[in-house]
């Protein structure tokens, strides 16, 4: 009696397997032929000749060039800073000691000393003769370098004045007018000196000494007695722009006053000294905007001074000795209305020239070790990889040249 109900079982399904070969049969009946599956679609690439280089990024900060402290010259009392954003060009007031203007000077020699002497040579006395002339100021002609003057009222030279490298020419009394040549010191009078003027010197004529008059009253300097005191003339290489003040009116003027920098705005970036070597004024840079927009920058400089290692308290040492690069920016506009901002800034790296690349995709593992490619339609080639870089390989094998098509990933 159990047996019964499997028989039936099994029949049913036989008839079921019958059923469904006649529907496929009955499917096929027309004589269109069978459809076949579509062959697998490779993507190939074209083997390239160029250049390879590759690339690491870091992270940097655009700001203004050269920021440093300004500390004051000479001593007394903060009366007047400027504001933080302004521009301080030649002839502005840089600040004020004891209301007394501080005025900006454009050169490389500092004042070292008050000028005050008719006849005094001298470096700065040069840099105070450019500057009046620069900001339109008569100060008369000058001695050709090579021209021996005596300086009255010293009895010692001062450091810097004994430029004695050209041959002289003549001589010149404390009133800038030409004394006859083999004149002694003893003939100008006690304390007196000769010295000659060289090309980097100026002398401290009676009509120098008037345009700084003028240029004392314009200014407000009272009394206006043409002599310049040291602390009265700051000398810089050109215009700055203030940041934050560091000192407080009514502080003492000869500590540390205001942040300056240049006008000009750039990235600087700190790299591992390691890496240093690899960089060089004149190679380009690309930058990354805090908005994700790029611009190209040109390399500056690259500082020598090699900064200790920092650490954090888990890991103390966690990063070697750093070097600092300062950038350009090649296009201005581009960061023109960011004032600080972080920065990636990708280095290039080792470069290959006129190489055969193809995308690291078209790459295949050999079992037994090593890379190879495939050429479309052909065989497989072992191939030696070099650099890789922007997802592209350089790659060397036989019969690889510029144009062979290679599989690679779709």
């Amino acid at each position: 009696m159990r047996t019964k109900p499997l028989i039936i079982t099994i029949t049913c399904g036989v008839l079921a397997l019958g059923g469904a070969g006649y529907a496929v049969h009955a499917s096929a009946g027309d004589d269109s032929p069978a459809a076949q599956p579509a062959a697998a679609r490779v993507a190939t690439v074209e083997v390239v000749r160029t250049d390879l280089s590759d690339y690491w990024a870091e992270s940097g900060t655009v700001g203004y060039r050269k920021q440093r402290t300004l500390r004051g010259v000479a001593p007394g009392v903060l009366t007047w800073l400027p504001k933080p954003g302004a521009t301080i060009a030649r002839g502005d007031i840089m600040y004020r000691s004891g209301d007394r203007p501080v005025i900006l000077f454009y050169g490389s020699s500092p004042m070292f000393r008050d000028i005050d002497v008719i006849g005094m040579v001298g470096r700065d006395v040069k840099v105070l003769a450019d500057n009046l002339r620069a900001l339109g100021y008569r100060i008369g002609s000058q001695p050709a370098p090579g021209t021996r003057v005596t300086v009255q009222g010293l009895s010692t030279p001062a450091a810097g004045d004994q430029g004695l490298s050209s041959p002289a020419t003549g001589d010149q009394g404390a009133n800038g007018e030409a004394n006859k040549p083999g004149s002694t010191p003893a003939a100008s009078g006690a304390g007196a000196y000769q010295t000659v003027v060289t090309s980097q010197d100026a002398v401290f004529t009676r009509s120098l000494k008037d345009a700084v008059k003028r240029w004392q009253t314009a200014k407000g300097v009272r009394p206006a007695t043409g002599t310049v005191t040291l602390g009265d003339v700051l000398v810089l290489p050109g215009a700055v722009r203030v940041g934050v003040a560091s000192a407080q009116l009514g502080d003492d003027a000869t500590g540390n006053l205001m942040a300056i920098s240049d006008q000009a705005k750039a990235v600087s970036v700190e790299i591992d000294a390691s890496r240093a070597d690899d960089l060089g004024a004149g190679q380009k840079v690309q930058i990354t905007l805090p908005d994700s927009s790029h611009t190209s920058g040109t390399i500056t400089s690259v500082s020598s001074n090699v900064q200790a290692s920092s650490s954090d308290g888990d890991n103390p040492g966690s990063e070697g000795p750093k070097v600092q690069v300062v950038i350009a920016v090649d296009d201005a506009a581009a960061i023109q209305n960011i004032s600080s901002a972080a920065v990636e800034v990708r280095f290039t790296g080792t470069t290959e020239r006129d190489v055969l690349a193809v995308p690291v995709g078209a790459l295949l593992a050999l079992s037994g070790g090593g890379y190879g490619v495939q050429i479309s339609d052909g065989a497989l080639v072992a191939v030696k990889v070099g650099l890789f870089a922007d997802g592209m390989v350089q790659i060397t094998g036989t019969g690889i040249t510029a144009g062979t098509r290679v599989v690679t990933t779709s």
